[in-house]
């Protein structure tokens, strides 16, 4: 067996579990010439660490690297030693940085094991949570589109991945996307399909697409897919990662739990295992159960140091003191969570922090600093889609009574009922005080609404609102009424009552009375003169 295809049987390995590509891995290690002992050595680190043997792949690893003569075998070495510190804390502790010093190597010179050995570095500094270093090294291998020769290579999936689970972390979910399709399309094995599935979950649970991740995440349950090493555990993380997106903490604990295999969640890498012991405080935090939350905080303590660990070691404790009644405390753990996640650029660990910060100001009466500084940190997200912060703080200030601002350009759709109300007479030129009268609010609500408004338009003045609105709500875009509510539509259009309208159709009054409510919830509108002002720009 030649050294292209040692790789080759290894990368297999990887992301297909059936058993003779197993066996083909392990002969690929075992059998190995002694000339080429260091690099067998290597693979054998890497399938260690694969498999969850952190410990014992650091010192296979270390062996590559002591001995490596070659550029492919140092590459790979780098790659291994990575991945056993992901995974064996005391290995963070010994000289040197196997990834920085493969950044500092310098690209690999072309051949067919550059790409695959490279993207395998990248997947180590992922690994370590080390997100920008992890994008300098994927950005060397470039579009894949093979892996030693073969364009249906099992490995790609799991290099497309890569690339996708870097952009999420980073904050990046527009960017992801693309590398989410690719995975998809190049998936050649069950394991590769639940991971491509399981990035594709993770991208849209951050993109706020609610039912795309339901539907993904059971497929995921129902595919008997189980938990035995880097990828298929990784399958359950990402899944549970991406339900927490969306709030759903119960199904995230069940999948982490799966995931992990102990208590102590010892099957995982450090930041896995130090992330899901979060979730796990926050499941016991929204129980209100605070001996459980100090009782996971405590499998937390030792990794509080730990570089791959610590900022999410402070969010958990910014999470057990606001449990237990210190705001301030809770604040100052949560920006210092903040500073260590953005330092490193783990914007998503960033982000979560931003909400914990918000709600220890919102617990400390300090609502207006929490909103002014959600709305900045929104603002950043939805420039990059990870449109799922913007759902988390609004949920935080809805809770406080506030509200962020609409997304900035959303139109007609990002305004509630009363702010279509708004918009509407604002377009027609009513000033704020006639605006009052006719809605019956205060101006000062009013001055609130008619900012929101040219908020949503993405226009600096009302008559920019008058000019955006065609646009914003034309006709065809609303939800479609029966025949029978477009004729009562019609008739509030006219100005008829009810009771004209019930004559006017030989109906009863309370059927007309159900069909006017029931245009005002399919329009999102709050008043019979919105839904006449949608109908006659309609041109019904």
């Amino acid at each position: 067996m030649g050294r292209d295809e040692r790789v080759d049987a290894v990368l297999r390995s990887l992301v297909d579990r059936s058993d003779a590509v197993d066996a083909a891995a392990r002969a690929a290690v075992v059998d190995a010439p002694a000339a080429d002992r260091a690099l067998a050595d290597a693979l054998a680190a890497v399938l260690l660490c694969w498999r969850g043997e952190f410990e014992s792949g650091a010192s296979l690893a270390a062996a590559a690297l002591a001995a490596a003569a070659d550029e492919e075998t140092l590459g790979l070495a780098r790659a291994a030693r990575g991945l056993a510190v992901a995974g064996w804390p005391p290995a963070a502790t010994e000289p040197g940085d196997p990834l920085a010093d493969a950044w500092a190597d310098g690209p690999m010179a072309a051949g067919p094991l550059a790409g695959p050995i490279q993207t395998l570095q990248a997947e180590a500094a992922l690994a370590c949570a080390r997100i920008e270093l992890a994008g300098d090294l994927h950005a060397r291998v470039g579009p894949v589109t093979e892996v030693l020769g073969r364009a249906d290579h099992p490995f790609l999936a799991l290099a497309h991945c890569t690339g996708a689970r870097i952009r999420v972390f980073a904050g990046d979910v527009s960017g992801a996307e693309p590398f989410v399709v690719r995975a998809l399309a190049d998936a050649r094995t069950p394991e590769g399909l639940a991971l491509a599935t399981a990035c594709a979950a993770l991208t849209e649970g951050n993109a706020d697409r609610r039912g795309e991740v339901r539907r993904r995440v059971l497929g995921l349950i129902d595919s008997g897919i189980r938990p035995t090493d880097t990828v298929t555990s990784g399958v359950y993380l990402l899944a549970a990662y991406a339900v927490i997106a969306q709030g759903d903490v119960e199904t995230a604990v069940r999948l982490v739990l799966q995931a992990g295999g102990d208590a102590d969640l010892g099957r995982l890498r450090v930041v896995d295992r130090v992330i899901c012991l979060e979730l796990l405080v926050r499941a016991a935090a929204d129980e209100r159960d605070l001996d459980a939350a100090l009782a996971w905080q405590l499998r937390a303590a030792p990794l509080a140091t730990h570089p791959i660990a610590d900022s999410t070691v402070a969010r958990i404790a910014a999470r057990v003191a606001l449990l237990a009644g210190d705001a301030e405390g809770s604040l100052a753990h949560a920006e210092s969570a903040i500073e260590l996640a953005t330092r490193r650029h783990r914007a998503i660990e960033a982000g979560e922090g931003e909400i914990l910060a918000a709600r220890a100001r919102l617990a400390s009466r300090r609502g207006g600093a929490a909103t002014r500084r959600l709305v900045d940190v929104v603002a950043v997200a939805d420039d990059r889609g990870h449109l799922a912060v913007r759902a988390a703080a609004a949920r935080e200030l809805r809770r406080a009574g506030r509200r962020l601002p609409p997304e900035r350009a959303s139109g007609w759709s990002g305004l509630s009922p009363r702010e279509r109300d708004v918009a509407l007479l604002v377009a027609e030129g009513a000033t704020n005080g006639e605006i009052a009268a006719h809605l019956f609010l205060s101006e000062h609500t009013v001055r609130v609404h008619v900012s929101r408004v040219l908020h949503a338009f993405g226009v600096a003045t009302r008559s920019g609102v008058a000019r955006a609105l065609p646009s914003g709500r034309p006709a065809a875009d609303l939800p479609a009424l029966t025949a029978r509510q477009w004729q009562v539509a019609e008739r509030v259009a006219a100005g008829r009552s009810n009771a004209q309208i019930a004559a006017d159709l030989g109906v009863g009054l309370s059927t007309v009375e159900k069909h006017v409510s029931a245009i005002l919830r399919r329009w999102h509108l709050s008043s019979r003169t919105a839904v006449a002002r949608l109908v006659l720009a309609s041109g019904g």
